[in-house]
């Protein structure tokens, strides 16, 4: 009855046209912010990012409350915890077990040494249009997916929602990305884009 009503009434002008959809009036008015609100952005309004970005997302992953508490994805039926995602990403050695004892300084040293190893690998110059990136992953792929179990226990795919246990995921240090990591920056530069990291 109420939506009958709220189509029966003619308005004349835009405020006849907005207090017609209010439940109480006078409850709101809604309005736009200033040029200055909207040349500031969202940091204007919620603060500049965090600048140490892995200590923002550990913080966020490892240190919060609910960082050990279990939550099961919908998608593949993960069931998982912030600080395990956050070790599984860098391919922990040890499994999920080794995530609690894993401080900020030890993911800080992983990501030096991924650094020092990204200098030292030579790059691909084979890789020279997205369908040789393309190779390059499915080759790495391939490796990962030959690679022996360690024994080193993470959280899985249910196998009610992925039947094929040769498309689980698999953990990756960040080593092992260096050869993908540096054909991306040969594609940019190629189209005169900047280098990742």
């Amino acid at each position: 009855q109420g939506t009958k009503e709220l189509t029966s009434i003619t308005v004349a002008t835009t405020q006849e046209y907005n207090d017609k959809y209010v439940q109480v009036a006078g409850c709101f008015d809604l309005s736009y912010g200033s040029l200055d609100s909207f040349y500031g952005g969202l940091e204007n309004q919620v603060g500049a990012p965090r600048p140490q970005f892995l200590r923002a997302v550990h913080q966020e992953h490892c240190d919060a409350i609910e960082s050990d508490k279990e939550f099961t994805t919908g998608n593949y039926g993960i069931t998982t915890t912030s600080r395990t995602e956050f070790a599984f990403a860098f391919g922990l050695d040890g499994g999920a077990a080794a995530a609690k004892g894993t401080s900020l300084e030890d993911y800080e040293r992983m990501v030096r040494d991924f650094s020092k190893a990204r200098e030292a690998e030579a790059e691909d110059e084979n890789i020279n249009t997205k369908k040789d990136f393309v190779i390059l992953c499915d080759q790495q792929l391939e490796k990962l997916q030959q690679r022996p179990s360690v024994g080193a226990a993470w959280p899985s795919e249910s196998t009610s929602k992925l039947k094929d246990p040769t498309k689980c995921r698999q953990p990756r240090n960040l080593v092992s990305f260096i050869k993908e990591f540096k054909a991306v920056n040969r594609l940019l530069a190629n189209i005169k884009e900047p280098a990742l990291l």
